[in-house]
């Protein structure tokens, strides 16, 4: 609050002014008017904000007119308010300096009343406050950053359990649909030799043949699900047997070169690089149409990279975000890398064959 008029000073304000004029703050007493007509305001005005004391005594709206354009209404409501109901006065709000920058400012005042409880005039006090909501808006600004990056890591996760999910749906309709249906087939043709009091040798040969395969099909999912090379002989032996499984399934040539990983990653962390190239290599299968895929694993800095690369058709890498269904394998790992604290990087072009790298920290990090 502050604005005109010296003619008419209370007359205390010599000794307000010879109490105040040492505290670190604005000390101002105000009409108690629209426009709080100033009659005096401490000469702290100048280091603060820039304004001379005859500044703010000859110009009655310099106290409006510097007030920031966001916060003049609400705090001019709060003037008449305070002036209409005599309640203290109180608001934080920035005001514009003369150097132009913007300051912002705690300003509280009292009405002081005379001795029949007419109101005489405001006395109030400026304190700068800028570093006190600097420090608040940057704790804001963290504090949103952090709830987006909760959000984003409860959406990965979220979207990650949905692929997870959706495997798992697959593996139980493969064992459902394969496995268990050789098996069953196999359990009724037994019946029926025991029904009918035996069997001849070419039954049996055919029962042994049926048997064989619903154990290589067993094996074969046992396999996808997790290889024991992976915990027995680690990351590169285990990479070396899904290739060579891979091209005896479909041909496709491959090579892996490992010398440059100097340790072997902790179990956690190579089961996740493991799924993770698992993913890719499945993505090229279904749809690089390549005719080779290049496979190479290195330790770099703090943490493993892997780089997995084909000659098939490519693809337009702005789709990853928004795959089309079915095409989940490259967004599941890129995820996979995001929650674990490290990046996915994918370099397509139609008719160009695709390269994909990715690096993950040796160290966990946790999931917010």
């Amino acid at each position: 609050m502050t604005g005109t008029d010296r003619s008419t000073q209370p007359a205390d304000v010599d000794l307000y002014r010879a109490l105040v004029e040492g505290i670190p703050a604005i000390f101002y007493i105000d009409n108690p008017d629209e426009y709080s007509t100033n009659f005096y305001t401490s000469p702290q005005a100048v280091d603060l904000l820039g304004y001379t004391q005859e500044e703010w005594g000859t110009t009655p709206d310099l106290w409006i007119d510097k007030i920031h354009p966001d916060d003049v209404e609400r705090v001019l409501e709060e003037n008449r308010r305070s002036n209409k109901v005599g309640d203290n006065f109180f608001a934080e709000y920035r005001m514009l300096a003369k150097d132009g920058g913007t300051v912002w400012i705690r300003d509280e005042a009292v009405l002081v009343r005379d001795d029949r409880g007419a109101p005489l005039h405001w006395r109030g006090l400026m304190l700068d406050i800028t570093a006190q909501k600097e420090a608040e808006e940057k704790l804001r600004r963290s504090l949103e950053v952090l709830r987006r990056a909760s959000e984003q890591r409860r959406e990965l996760m979220e979207r990650l359990e949905t692929a997870q999910e959706g495997e798992r749906r697959r593996i139980a309709a493969d064992i459902h649909d394969d496995s268990i249906q050789v098996m069953s087939a196999l359990d009724m043709r037994l019946q029926t030799m025991a029904l009918h009091g035996g069997a001849d040798p070419a039954s049996l040969e055919e029962l042994h043949g049926i048997v064989l395969q619903a154990i290589e099909r067993l094996r074969h999912l046992t396999f996808e699900l997790r290889p024991a090379a992976l915990d027995r002989d680690g990351l590169a032996d285990a990479l070396q047997q899904y290739l060579e499984h891979t091209r005896a399934e479909t041909g496709l040539e491959w090579s892996l070169d490992a010398h440059g990983l100097l340790a072997e990653p902790a179990p956690e962390l190579r089961a996740t690089l493991y799924r993770m190239a698992q993913e890719v290599v499945v993505n090229v299968r279904k749809h690089a149409k390549a005719s080779r895929v290049d496979v190479a694993a290195a330790t770099s800095g703090s943490g493993v990279l892997l780089r997995i690369a084909d000659d098939g058709i490519g693809f337009d890498t702005s789709a990853l975000r928004w795959p089309e269904p079915g095409h989940l394998g490259l967004v599941t790992s890129l995820e996979r890398a995001e929650v674990a604290g490290g990046w996915f990087r994918v370099s397509s072009r139609p008719g160009a064959g695709t390269s994909v790298e990715f690096w993950l920290p040796t160290e966990r990090i946790d999931v917010i």
